[in-house]
């Protein structure tokens, strides 16, 4: 199943172990029901990455999963699965350009 040239990506919760994925290409809507067998529950994570797994662009996957899920972020799942110490990073030189910042601040004050 290749969803590449979806256009329009729709998710529809139906209960906590089947979600109904629907997209829209050129030739019309398809759907296709995706369900949790092994945990009983489906995650928009696992539905995320059904979705870019199967081609689906991040666009249009963006919109369908925040309706589906609100509070859910897709770029925040994904940034933390590819790039687990991003956030750590990001900490790290928050606390080096504040150092630097007092530091500057500090010389500044000394003349």
């Amino acid at each position: 199943m290749d969803l590449s040239r979806v256009v329009e990506v729709e998710v529809s919760p139906r209960s906590a172990d089947r979600v109904l994925i629907g997209w829209r290409r050129d030739g019309g809507w398809s759907t296709f029901a995706y369900v949790d067998e092994d945990s009983g529950h489906v995650d928009p994570e696992d539905v995320l990455w059904w979705l870019l797994n199967h081609g689906a662009h991040l666009g249009s996957i963006r919109p369908a999963l925040t309706a589906a899920y609100p509070g859910f972020d897709p770029d925040t799942e994904i940034d933390h699965a590819t790039m687990p110490d991003r956030a750590e990073q990001r900490a790290k030189d928050k606390q080096r350009r504040l150092a630097a910042r007092a530091e500057f601040e500090h010389a500044r004050h000394q003349r």
